[in-house]
């Protein structure tokens, strides 16, 4: 092979590993700062690549497209839950993980939000869908109904979550409070009756309460008898 092939080949490889060499992970590592510094709206491949010294078409080349680094950067985060040990009971099981994902959560709110936007996230997810799974079968969660089971727990923890950090699940303000106790007595009782114990809601209550619900839900399952 000639001198010049050879150079546009190692022109090439360093085009696909970046900058000095960088890696998939340095990538996603440098993608998850940025975002938890500036935001999805102000996020930009243009912007990582400046970051890390790389062409943003480079960066593309790792991931495809940007949902691609979106899904990878969501991994990321998930590869950050701890596992959860079998010997525990299915509720504790599922109490430990919601209880990991709102501390994710709370460690990475710009990022966070990536979650909700695939099915899975990759190779870090799989672990937890497993110990999901097992979860629910032990609750007595029936095949044919744990995908939704599972997908359905799924919303209800993320979604909480990305409610606490989006400003829907929080205390009310005095000003809200103020705005429900004007309303016609006769036609909302129970919500002005209620509105000042929004000043003292706690945001943690809301998700443990949450959660509860839905174990208490899979109590009311039947159990499987053994095969």
């Amino acid at each position: 092979m000639s001198s010049t092939a050879d150079a546009k080949l190692n022109t090439r490889a360093r085009a696909s590993s970046g900058r000095r060499g960088l890696a998939k992970r340095e990538i996603v590592d440098s993608a998850v700062r940025l975002m938890e510094e500036v935001g999805e709206a102000a996020f930009s491949v243009r912007k990582l690549g400046d970051r890390i010294g790389c062409d943003p078409m480079t960066i593309l080349y790792h991931f495809k497209n940007k949902d691609g680094m979106y899904r990878a950067m969501a991994d990321a985060l998930v590869a950050k839950l701890p596992p959860v040990g079998s010997d525990q009971p299915w509720q504790d099981r599922l109490r430990a993980h919601a209880r990991d994902h709102r501390a994710l959560t709370l460690r990475y709110p710009n990022t966070f939000p990536l979650l909700q936007r695939f099915l899975n996230t990759g190779v870090a997810d799989f672990p937890h869908i497993e110990m999901v799974h097992r979860a629910l079968a032990d609750a007595g969660v029936p095949d044919q109904e744990a995908p939704a089971v599972c997908l359905a727990w799924y919303a209800c923890v993320i979604g909480l979550c990305a409610a606490e950090i989006s400003g829907l699940v929080r205390p009310a303000r005095a000003s809200e409070v103020a705005e429900i106790e004007a309303l016609p007595s006769a036609e909302f009782p129970v919500l002005r009756k209620l509105a000042p114990s929004y000043l003292a809601l706690e945001t943690e209550a809301v998700f443990e309460i949450a959660n509860e619900l839905f174990i208490r839900g899979l109590c009311g399952q039947p159990r499987r008898s053994p095969d």
